[in-house]
């Protein structure tokens, strides 16, 4: 069986997210574009090896690497549990060890500068008013990328100020509410009044994806019926790093709103808010800032 068709029923027994069926596309491509091994009998360790040396050669990170391996493991799991290979190569030979560096946090000023950068107009994302719709979204609720493309009109309950995240498109494939704070409320609004002025009627907007671009820029085009692509976020963000010189991104976003609240000491809700399913993963989030640690170790006592 070629690996290409492994990856194909691989994928049509396991409810994955869109997302991660395109990623797993994408690693399959780049094995058979950079090794020319199409059969999965033909996949072993030392095939891989070559794989990874070829990879390592385009300077990508150990952590890159390892998510690619995760993937082929992954496939190569599957087709020795279907009797399509005898033996499956040894991935402890094949992982590198990745360097544990702490995430960066956005600082406070950095954020508002960021602000006041899309609301001047000199953004080259453009209308400014709808990316800074976007930024606080992402800050001030901690979704992923992938979950504010997939919002829909029906998912905001404008009443209570809820945001309901779907279980489609969420990593663990889970579904959880989040508030809408009191900082972000008044930006989804306006967006909402400026969305119905548009289309000139309200009827079936609960439908409708929340943040469609096209409709506001035509030079900009839509995944499907209205929803933006995961991909223009990342150009979004690529854009205003450019611009502004901070070093933002969604994931960077997610950790920074996720280590502010931290200081709070409400984890489980903290849990709860980020959608993860084990509090140890949310403690990953939580990256104490050298002021912080610098009260703790006041507290020690003089020694001489």
């Amino acid at each position: 069986m070629k690996i290409t068709e492994l990856s194909k029923k691989y994928l049509e027994h396991k409810v994955v997210s869109e997302a991660t069926i395109s990623h797993y596309r994408f690693v399959v491509r780049m094995f058979v574009r950079d090794i020319g091994a199409k059969n999965v009998a033909d996949i072993t360790t030392e095939t891989l090896l070559r794989w990874r040396k070829v990879t390592l050669a385009r300077k990508v990170s150990f952590a890159t690497w390892n998510n690619y391996l995760r993937h082929m493991q992954a496939l190569l799991g599957y087709a020795a549990r279907s009797g399509l290979i005898a033996a499956q190569p040894d991935y402890r030979t094949l992982a590198l060890r990745e360097n544990d560096h702490r995430p960066k946090l956005i600082k406070r000023s950095e954020l508002e500068a960021v602000m006041r950068h899309l609301s001047s107009g000199s953004s080259n994302s453009q209308p400014g008013w709808f990316w800074a719709v976007v930024f606080k979204t992402l800050y001030f609720t901690g979704m992923r990328r992938n979950q504010l493309v997939h919002l829909r009109w029906g998912d905001i309950d404008f009443e209570e100020d809820i945001i309901l995240l779907r279980a489609e498109s969420s990593k663990n494939r889970r579904e959880w509410e989040v508030p809408m704070v009191a900082q972000l409320a008044p930006s989804i609004r306006e967006l909402r009044r400026r969305t119905v002025e548009l289309l000139d009627d309200a009827a079936g907007l609960n439908e409708r994806y929340v943040f469609d671009i096209a409709l506001f820029s035509p030079s900009y085009h839509s995944c499907r019926n209205g929803r933006m692509t995961p991909c223009a976020i990342s150009n979004f963000f690529s854009r205003l790093r450019e611009e502004t010189g901070v070093k933002v991104s969604a994931h960077k976003l997610r950790h920074t709103m996720a280590t502010a609240l931290a200081r709070l000491g409400l984890y489980k809700e903290l849990q709860c808010v980020l959608g993860h399913t084990d509090i140890l993963i949310t403690m990953r989030y939580v990256h104490p800032e050298i002021d912080s640690l610098r009260a703790l170790v006041n507290n020690l006592e003089e020694i001489g």
